[in-house]
């Protein structure tokens, strides 16, 4: 009987306790959501400056939207301002008094509760110093105003960038500070209106970093600041091997909106040495060079592709890839070659991947003066390839120079003992391909460029130009028994082969019944202008298949046989009009559709439209978000329309931009000036933002540029039911 009693007791003890249970709020939520505890989450609120700075649930909803992948690649946001109280010390005393580190963590919330708090993660203190002893003296309930970056980590916690952040003002006290925003971004990077320190961060803060080999950089820029710490002058210049200096700089010289200068070589673009090295905290500088965003979340320069311009007003030349070496200069032509400045800007948006995998310019020539001659020895006098290494820029100093990548001798032939007559000061014409090595790295293409002219001397040459003679109509097997010339010019008819998708300059094998020959690009017309290829192309139908006529010169690369300099002649048994879904109908590349005529069509794949940019599409909703102007932030799509000032949303089209060529060459972001300007753009018509829209763009041609390929894009389409 007692244990029946006893069990009955226990079983009501057990419910009470599990009905009792249901009204016990847990200690605290997420914290950005405060769970069931006391207190009030606001709605999001200020904009992150420090006039307006952000409450707690604006500074996690500022982040909501940033990617983490791992503890090395993440987004951030620049430096913004947050407001609030602090509601929790997470890690005071490891960090502060007994640690190493001198940086505390706490949260904080708008009433000083644990509901809506934002996680304040590894921050420094007042003045952004570490925390001391006898400093740390934060308390719940203290008001703060934190200054730093914020990102989102795994994806799901809203916090600050470790040691990205600090305390701006600690109950109404401020004290100077370093790492914030150095106030307003300002110049243009030029030397004579050089960026601040801000104005630098600002200029690399849409670059992105993959990996110590593979990140965007900007071109040779300049910043002015002042000294406000050295980081390793000893380790790197008077008892290192390197010769360079780390350090950072600010607008006023204090540790406040710093800039980080990574391994900076010296005035003149030399290396620092003993007795040299008399950088000091103070010092006004200038430096020249390459800016990145290491591993997306730090403005640095570039290692080794910077240098100080100015040392306190005092300058010494400079080089070495680090001075932007005037202007941007030239065509590319024989009549008007490109300046090392030209050239390095023909290649600042080719990328490159991997050493087999890399984007290059059609043949171009550049000149300048020999400032540096790199591997004259190795790659000449003494080794087996017959080519050599050297600098050039537009002088003959080491100031803009531009790097010329084991380039062949005069008439393209392998350098001799005897003939590795280039110096220093030489004049030189190169001929060739250049690319942008490492995706930081202008030069040409290592056995694709020769020395064209040297001091005035020329040599025929392979790939070259020529002059027009008697043109000869031959088979292709009578042009491949041929001799090499520049001079003579053979017309060659057959089938085209082996065309790439895509392919700007026009490379393919050209076969008739005697033989087969490869076409080293083909040009519109004779001296045309290169890499068009995908216009002429489209203008007059040439794919694999195709039959056509051409002119050029018989070459000769490496033991394999080409047709050099060739020119378009006719296409054979049949017209142009490329790759149209529907040949010379409604929405084909001749008779493309307008917005409207593609409004109402309502879907199809595979078609062209014409028409003006307007705008593109801010947010979610079409008709909110549909923006007649141009946003920093919206690189994915655009407005298109019939007019240039159309400004009623019912008649337009938005445009998907998809990652690639496409995106690059159109949004607003990137290219304001497309803003207003006729775009004929290839893809599908289907819903989008839902509303009739262009999605699946690989092809678009604007301003006479062809971007993209015409890839097939109809297997895509989707059909409306």
């Amino acid at each position: 009987m007692k244990k029946t009693i006893y069990s009955l007791l226990t079983m009501a003890l057990a419910v009470f306790a599990l009905t009792s249970c249901e009204d016990v709020p847990s200690p605290f939520d997420f914290p950005t959501k405060g769970g069931d505890v006391p207190g009030t989450i606001s709605e999001p609120a200020g904009s992150g400056t420090l006039a307006d700075p952000y409450n707690p649930a604006g500074a996690a909803d500022a982040v909501k939207d940033l990617t983490w992948t791992s503890n090395d690649v993440y987004d951030t946001t620049g430096d913004v301002y947050i407001k609030g109280k602090i509601s929790r010390i997470a890690d005071k005393g490891t960090f502060t008094e007994g640690g190493t580190y001198g940086n505390a963590s706490f949260y904080i919330s708008e009433d000083g509760t644990q509901k809506g708090e934002f996680y304040c993660f590894r921050i420094l203190y007042l003045g952004n110093k570490k925390f001391e002893s006898g400093k740390t003296d934060i308390n719940v309930g203290d008001e703060v105003i934190v200054c730093g970056q914020l990102m989102n980590y795994h994806n799901n916690t809203p916090e600050t960038v470790a040691g990205k952040a600090y305390l701006y003002s600690l109950n109404g006290t401020t004290e100077g500070g370093g790492g914030g925003t150095g106030g307003e971004a300002k110049g243009s990077g030029t030397l004579s209106d050089p960026y601040n320190p801000a104005g630098a961060a600002n200029a690399v803060k849409d670059l992105t970093w993959t990996s110590n080999e593979v990140y965007d950089t900007t071109g040779d820029v300049y910043v002015k600041g002042k000294i406000s710490r050295i980081a390793d002058k000893g380790t790197f210049t008077e008892g290192g091997t390197y010769g360079n200096a780390s350090f950072y700089i600010s607008e006023d010289g204090t540790e406040n909106g710093e800039f980080y200068c990574f391994r900076i070589l010296y005035l003149g673009n030399k290396k620092f040495e003993s007795g040299k090295t008399d950088i000091k905290v103070g010092d006004e500088v200038i430096i020249c060079g390459q800016l990145m965003n290491y591993r997306n979340n730090t403005p640095e320069t570039v290692a080794g592709k910077a240098y100080l311009y100015s040392l306190n007003g005092t300058t010494e030349g400079g080089g070495g890839g680090g001075g932007t070496g005037g202007d941007a200069k030239g065509s590319g032509t024989l009549s008007d070659p490109y300046n090392p400045a030209g050239a390095a800007d023909a290649v600042k948006n080719l990328t490159w991947t991997s050493n087999d995998n890399y984007e290059t310019t059609g043949d171009v020539y550049v000149k300048g003066k020999i400032s540096r001659i790199a591997d004259k020895g190795t790659f000449t006098e003494g080794g087996t390839y017959g080519n050599a290494s050297f600098y050039i820029s537009e002088d003959g100093t080491q100031n803009g120079e531009f790097y010329c990548f084991r380039i062949l001798y005069l008439g393209n032939k392998k350098f001799e003992s005897g003939k590795t007559d280039i110096k220093v000061g030489d004049e030189v014409i190169v001929y060739g391909q250049l690319m942008n090595y490492r995706n930081n790295t202008p030069e040409t293409v290592a056995g694709k460029a020769y020395l064209y002219s040297l001091n005035g001397k020329t040599e025929g040459g392979g790939g070259g130009g020529g002059e027009t003679g008697e043109v000869k109509a031959v088979t292709i097997a009578e042009f491949n028994a041929a001799a090499v010339s520049n001079d003579v010019w053979y017309k060659l008819s057959g089938t085209v082969k082996n065309l790439k998708d895509g392919d700007k300059y026009g490379n393919f094998d050209l076969e008739d019944a005697t033989g087969s020959v490869y076409v080293y690009g083909l040009l519109s017309e004779k001296g045309g202008e290169k890499q068009k290829f995908q216009e002429l192309a489209a203008a007059k139908g040439i794919k694999n298949g195709t039959k056509l006529t051409l002119i050029g010169n018989r070459g000769d690369y490496n033991g394999k046989i080409e047709v050099l300099n060739a020119y378009f002649v006719s296409v054979d048994g049949q017209g142009g009009g490329g790759d149209e879904p529907q040949p010379g109908g409604a929405g084909s590349y001749s008779k493309p559709y307008s917005v409207t005529d593609a409004i109402a069509a309502g879907s199809g794949a595979g078609v062209y439209v014409k028409a003006y940019i307007v705008g593109c599409v801010s947010g979610q909703a079409y008709e909110e978000g549909a923006t007649f102007s141009v946003l920093q932030d919206v690189k994915t799509n655009l407005l298109i329309a019939a007019s240039a000032s159309e400004t009623d949303p019912s008649k337009c089209m938005p445009v998907q931009l998809p990652s690639g060529a496409v995106r690059n060459g159109l949004n607003l972001a990137d290219n304001p000036d497309n803003l207003g300007k006729e775009v004929l753009l290839y893809g599908n018509i289907e819903a989008y933002f839902k509303v009739p829209g262009l999605k699946s763009v690989t092809y678009a041609e604007i301003g006479g540029k062809a971007i993209g390929t015409k890839a097939d894009v109809r297997r895509k389409a989707v059909r409306r039911r």
